[in-house]
């Protein structure tokens, strides 16, 4: 019984492996008559054709089964334009997709196929001039902006490369301060003691499915809000006339020239959960995953990602889907950019049949990071004391898709594959055309006694890898097996070096040269107890940490920490100060937005278990904590942002907002907003 049922389900495995295989050499013919045809477009035209790609991007898309291909002279393009490096293919048509969806799904019946890629909450000589260099290392410290009349500066919302904005629940142009939460907009004007809320938006208000988890981006008088819903399509087939309800994500823009009265301009939407975005120029990337539950072949609105424009809603063109690797869950990724400056409507969208689990872009790049889990099943044979056994191994792999990005036109540049899975965003980086990455490999091995009745033996360990890898994501340098049964707290990387923390008991923190690419090397090891969950470079010869102090026999956390490190010698990194804040946990470990740190303007802010705190840094003393703020009455402690506009300091919460002067720390007000 046992054995039948192992060969039933390696048959539907290797049924998916073959399809994929097929579906790779339709893309592989399809790119060499391309080439033949039209191999110009390689050389001299590769921006033009992706202009006609993006301007024809959207299929018509209805309830009933319609044309599921481009134009021939555009499907042609698309083909000739993209790369052919790496495991990530294009698809011919809806079929190659939906053959594939029927596929892995008769596969989780078995239970045989687990599922990668889980949202929370990412070349050869010719290409390197397609894909530029990228000059400036990750950094999270911007030099304070200026406010729209030029006379207080402010800070912006913590990023990890400058230049590229990330979406966040507050923003300020120094002028006005914009909180969203609870499905509701609100705007201050932030002016010291005599600070007041000008106007409070509900959002959706006529929308029966807006949803949640709103982050916003700002830009002159435009304001755009991404939040979490659903969007409804009428399906019309044998069956009958019902709806489907699939996870979409909207982002709504908003004229806020009369900050007492913000309009609607345009709903825009995307398939799929909400996952991540960035700001570049005028152009908003937003990144969703989608998952495929209940596909009807003739239906092709159930398996294939859309967009919506207001009410309207149409399908990605086949020419704009791609499968990475070996898909192991039922998901694409989605990227659609929208011109927030001006735009009322997508200027461009891909999507790649794979859940991503982690982003890093920068001015030049998106990289999506999709995490699989693999395992490969032996057959039922003895060991060497002759009992039969069936042993299983498994491991954590993740693909990499390197994406161009310009000027909102998205394009396939590259694919590789590196073992393990990824922390965060800040676990990728990019300099001078060199990406790094830092991963944690899980690996486990089942052993099924099958003598009689089944007995089960488990083992698993895990180890850290640090990779290079050049312009077509082929590893160039990598260091492995570091820190074995410890797991990646957290990552920074600086120019030429890379730090980063793993945990068991203790902290190391790792210093790696990464100044030739080919032979990266460890310089140095720090332990101390505790762990930085969070690394920031504070100025010069400088890198911040904030995470737990735990004890060093157990590894039991207890309570937040904040460490200040000396970075001057690269070989020798030493702990300078330490402080310990009065809390247990902080969200801002895990959601860098929630911290501030401006070495310029020396403050250290973030919210830690229901308070507010303010610290400064002294070479000499270290830490010093000058406010605290108590906002256990508020609604949630998990929305609170904190943020400065000329000397004074503004904690917003989902019900009010306190002003704090920086010259002697005192409150000067506090109103309610909710």
């Amino acid at each position: 019984m046992f054995k039948e049922q192992y060969i039933r389900d390696n048959d539907k495995l290797h049924a998916k492996e073959t399809l994929l295989m097929e579906i790779k050499e339709k893309d592989a013919q399809r790119k060499e008559k391309s080439s033949r045809r039209q191999s110009w477009v390689r050389y001299g035209a590769v921006a033009a054709a992706f202009v006609l790609i993006a301007g024809g991007i959207i299929g018509t898309v209805l309830a009933t089964r319609s044309s599921d291909t481009a134009s021939p002279g555009i499907q042609t393009l698309s083909a000739a334009a993209e790369s052919t490096n790496g495991d990530v293919v294009s698809v011919e048509n809806y079929d190659d997709i939906y053959a594939l969806i029927e596929q892995m799904q008769t596969s989780y019946d078995t239970g045989i196929v687990y599922s990668g890629g889980a949202v929370r909450t990412e070349e050869a000589a010719a290409m390197d001039e397609s894909v530029g260099k990228a000059t400036d290392s990750a950094t999270a410290v911007e030099a304070p902006a200026a406010s729209a009349n030029g006379s207080l500066d402010y800070s912006e919302t913590n990023v990890q490369v400058k230049g590229v904005d990330e979406a966040d629940i507050v923003k300020t142009d120094g002028n006005y301060i914009y909180y969203v939460a609870n499905n509701q907009l609100n705007i201050i004007k932030p002016d010291g003691a005599s600070t007041k809320l000008i106007s409070s938006t509900l959002l959706g208000a006529s929308d029966a499915w807006w949803g949640y988890n709103s982050e916003m981006f700002l830009l002159g008088d435009r304001l755009m809000i991404i939040t979490q819903g659903y969007n409804t399509v009428w399906i019309n087939d044998a069956n009958g006339s019902y709806q489907n309800n699939t996870d979409q994500t909207q982002a709504v823009i908003y004229d806020i020239s009369n900050p007492a009265k913000p309009e609607e301009i345009i709903s825009l939407g995307q398939s799929g959960n909400y996952v991540s975005s960035r700001m570049i120029g005028d152009f908003v990337y937003i990144v969703t995953s989608q998952y495929v539950y209940s596909p009807v072949r003739d239906t092709p609105v159930t398996y294939i990602p859309s967009l919506t424009t207001g009410k309207e809603t149409s399908l990605l063109g086949a020419g704009d889907l791609y499968v990475s690797g070996s898909p192991q869950s039922a998901a694409y990724t989605v990227v659609g950019s929208i011109n927030l400056k001006n735009g009322a409507k997508y200027a461009s969208a891909k999507a790649v049949f794979g859940g991503t689990s982690q982003i890093y872009a920068n001015a030049e790049h998106l990289l999506l990071a999709i995490t699989e889990y693999t395992n490969d099943v032996s057959p039922i044979a003895p060991d060497k004391d002759g009992k039969n056994v069936q042993i299983t191994t498994g491991q954590s792999n993740t693909n990499l898709i390197l994406l161009g990005l310009n000027e909102g036109d998205i394009t396939k540049l590259a694919s590789g594959t590196v073992p393990g899975y990824l922390l965060n965003q800040f676990s990728m980086d990019e300099y001078k055309g060199v990406f790094r990455v830092v991963t944690t490999v899980d690996t486990w091995t089942q052993y099924i006694y099958t003598d009689g009745v089944d007995t089960y033996d488990y083992e698993s360990s895990n180890w850290n890898n640090l990779y290079t890898l050049d312009a077509s994501l082929t590893v160039l340098g990598k260091i492995e097996n570091l820190a074995k049964d410890e797991y990646v707290q957290s990552v920074r990387f600086d120019g030429d070096v890379g730090y980063f923390v793993t945990f068991r008991q203790v902290d190391p923190l790792f210093a790696v040269d990464l100044s030739n690419a080919k032979t990266p090397r460890i310089l140095s090891t720090l332990k101390i107890p505790g762990f930085s969950e969070y690394l920031q470079t504070y100025g010069t010869n400088l890198l911040l940490g904030l995470g737990y102090d735990a004890d060093e026999q157990t590894g039991a956390t207890r309570g937040v920490k904040l460490s200040m490190f000396d970075t001057s010698n690269k070989a020798s990194v030493k702990e300078l100060f330490t402080a310990a804040v009065d809390a247990d946990w902080t969200i801002a470990g895990n959601n860098h937005k929630a911290i501030l740190a401006d070495p310029e303007k020396n403050l250290i802010a973030f919210p830690a278990d229901t308070d507010y705190f303010i610290y400064r840094y002294d070479a000499g003393t270290g830490f010093t904590q000058v406010a605290k703020v108590d906002l256990s009455s508020d609604l949630s402690s998990w929305n609170l942002r904190g943020l400065f506009i000329g000397d004074n300091f503004y904690v917003v919460s989902e019900s009010s907002v306190t002003v704090i002067s920086l010259v002697n720390y005192e409150v000067l007000t506090k109103i309610k907003i909710a």
